[in-house]
């Protein structure tokens, strides 16, 4: 089969206009630190868990009411390891007593004149906003201290979103940093933790269409509890699709082969339900 680049754009888009809502999963990301000395280095101790080559990716969805209607919006939280028994610690690779701990976004990739947005608990706008195919210094404080010497940097603040504006599969890079004055100088304990990126799509999303020897294999986003069907038609005009192939999400990218990929044309869509 030879799919036109025209039939795979028209597949894309299909997709991700569709009006479909499935379940969420909540994680969580933590921020810890390689050491507990000056100028050691910040960590997200589970960040191999999220980062793109996992495949992982969160799903936001759309909602058409209150507080975000008109975004897709979705959450995973990000915290601060704690430092101390008070706050359940200490947990190994906490950040230093005395630091005190933000999130970055530090870049958006995604779909053009999308954006994508950090809310704080109770905010009614976008507390953080990131055009994609732009760099950012923003960050929103994770740690529940006051900054001053000796204090937990533990933080785990529920609440809090993320949205973007447009359908699609947003690349969206996060750091961690230390904004304390309670290092040499004054200044922060810890340096920045390198760059983690990972994957959020806004709707339900195809991300390649590959024909090969008479087979298709069609790559989406797949969020957990819920069931994703591969359909496809010959002709739009004509209407009606035909099933191809099946599978159960897991917050990852997923592959499913249409293994009759036969017609000079063929066009895609992907399907869900939840339970």
């Amino acid at each position: 089969m030879k799919l036109s680049l025209t039939s795979m754009v028209v597949a894309i888009g299909i997709v991700t206009s569709a009006d479909t809502t499935f379940g969420q999963t909540h994680g969580h990301l933590n921020v810890g630190a390689v050491g507990i000395n000056q100028g050691d280095q910040l960590t997200f101790d589970n960040g191999p868990i999220f980062q793109t080559n996992t495949g992982y990716i969160m799903t936001l969805t759309y909602t058409n009411g209150g507080t975000y209607g008109g975004y897709y919006q979705g959450n995973i939280t990000l915290t601060a390891l704690a430092a101390t028994p008070a706050f359940g610690g200490p947990v190994p690779n906490a950040p230093a007593l005395g630091s005190q701990i933000y999130a970055q976004i530090v870049s958006v990739d995604g779909p053009a004149g999308g954006a994508f947005g950090f809310w704080d608990a109770g905010a009614t706008n976008p507390t953080i906003s990131l055009a994609c195919g732009t760099t950012g210094t923003n960050a929103y404080i994770l740690s529940q201290n006051d900054g001053s010497p000796g204090s937990d940097p533990y933080g785990h603040i529920h609440g809090r979103r993320f949205t973007a504006t447009k359908p699609g599969i947003y690349l969206v890079s996060f750091r961690a940093v230390d904004r304390s004055t309670n290092g040499a100088n004054g200044g922060p304990i810890h340096s920045p933790s390198e760059v983690l990126k990972f994957y959020f799509q806004a709707g339900i999303n195809i991300a390649s269409v590959a024909p090969a020897d008479g087979t298709a294999a069609v790559t989406f986003g797949a969020a957990a509890n819920s069931t994703y069907y591969l359909e496809y038609a010959t002709n739009l005009s004509v209407g009606g699709w035909s099933s191809a192939a099946s599978t159960s999400g897991n917050d990852a990218l997923q592959t499913l082969i249409d293994e009759t990929a036969t017609d000079t044309e063929r066009f895609y869509r992907i399907r869900v339900t939840t339970p």
